[in-house]
């Protein structure tokens, strides 16, 4: 193995799709290296700062050739660290290009690329075996105070319940589900290095858990230290801390608008009548702001319709995070805002700077927030799809 190869495998063991999460969430710069004996060419993808910039794949390039290399389920793959000197022609973000790769392969619009690869099965858009498995980084064990097992099937954490633990996933697979008349509903499956609460869990006394994690097989969870997080918390200024609670609030609201939707009691009159929109999806507006004043809401623009997300209020925040993956505004979704809307705009490169000066686990746990966000709102738009045509 080359000097300068961090990451090599196989792709039986490692999928494309985890292969980016995992170079994602360490914010790796060079290039992913996949070969197959049952492709004739090796495919190519270019990172920076753990973000796909290009890729080749035979005659395909860019977006494309990423997509055609999720279909490539047999082979081997490694990662050089290098600096990239290829052209930016990929702008989508990286979960959004996870999310929509695996459900090309799932809908037969990607060609599988292995053994046996006619005969696969396709799975339904709302199969729970779709929802993709949200992996984090390898887990630092500095605020690990003690390690629990859970079986497959066992509740973790219920919904309803109180309690203030956080676990990092050091081994196995939990799926979010919230509870409903018509039974549970999938939200978001975690994976190895993940993690399990929010920020009110350490936040609030007496937190009432707003989902149910529960043990998909055997799984083995690293308790967080619950105190020095919560501590690190309270070094950050004002307006970080602000931030992170509006991250926090916008990922239980996407929880809520998955359950309204099999409910059938979303009304999208609600987040757009009277509303203007202050960032259109899809502009490259580089700006943040936090609301002073009046209320906005967050939706995206699918070809079935147009999806609400989120409802912003006074000290929410809005706009391009340049450090976190959102999969919001402003490439895939708009911001709507009443006329009596009053904002300020923010320092970004002093987030920049408390979000690089943050513990390793901290700034893990924050892009796993973000991460989750991307994640829940495909799954939204996908039941949105589905119980909006069943009305």
């Amino acid at each position: 193995m080359r000097d300068n190869v961090v990451l090599a495998g196989s792709l039986k063991f490692l999928a494309l799709g985890d292969i980016m999460q995992l170079l994602g969430a360490n914010s790796s710069t060079g290039v992913l290296r996949l070969i197959s004996r049952y492709a004739a060419e090796p495919g190519f993808i270019y990172f920076e700062n753990g973000n796909p910039v290009n890729a080749a794949c035979g005659a395909a390039i860019g977006l494309e050739a990423v997509y055609a290399l999720f279909g490539w389920t047999d082979g081997e793959f490694e990662f050089t660290k290098e600096n990239i000197l290829s052209q930016r022609v990929i702008t989508k973000s990286r979960m959004g290009i996870i999310l929509e790769g695996l459900k090309m392969v799932d809908d037969g619009q990607v060609k599988r690329v292995g053994p046996g690869a006619a005969s696969r099965k396709t799975a339904s858009p709302l199969d729970t075996d779709t929802i993709p498995i949200i992996k984090g980084p390898l887990v630092d064990y500095m605020y690990v105070a003690d390690e629990e097992d859970f079986f497959d099937g066992e509740y973790i954490v219920e919904e309803g319940k109180h309690g203030s633990w956080i676990w990092v996933i050091l081994e196995g697979v939990v799926e979010i589900v919230r509870e409903t008349p018509d039974g549970p509903l999938p939200i978001v499956r975690l994976g190895d290095g993940s993690f399990i609460g929010s920020l009110s869990s350490f936040l609030i006394q007496g937190h009432i858990r707003t989902a149910t994690a529960v043990a998909v097989g055997n799984v083995q969870l690293g308790v967080l230290d619950s105190q020095r997080l919560a501590q690190e918390f309270a070094t950050l200024t004002p307006e970080f801390r602000g931030l992170l609670v509006s991250l926090d609030k916008r990922l239980k609201q996407l929880n809520e608008r998955a359950v309204e939707l099999r409910q059938k009691q979303l009304d999208p009159a609600e987040y757009m009548d009277n509303k203007k929109p202050v960032i259109k999806q899809g502009t490259a507006d580089e700006d943040l702001y936090i609301i002073r004043d009046g209320s906005a809401s967050v939706v995206r623009q699918e070809d079935y319709g147009r999806v609400p997300l989120a409802q912003l209020y006074n000290g929410d925040y809005f706009g391009r995070i340049p450090f976190l993956d959102l999969g919001h505004e402003p490439d895939f979704a708009s911001v709507m805002a009443t006329s009596d809307l009053k904002v300020r705009k923010v320092d970004i490169a002093q987030f920049q700077k408390e979000y690089n000066q943050l513990s390793t686990t901290f700034k893990n746990f924050i892009d796993n927030v973000a991460t989750c966000v991307s994640v829940s709102t495909k799954v939204v738009c996908n039941y949105y799809k589905k119980f909006s045509m069943m009305k």
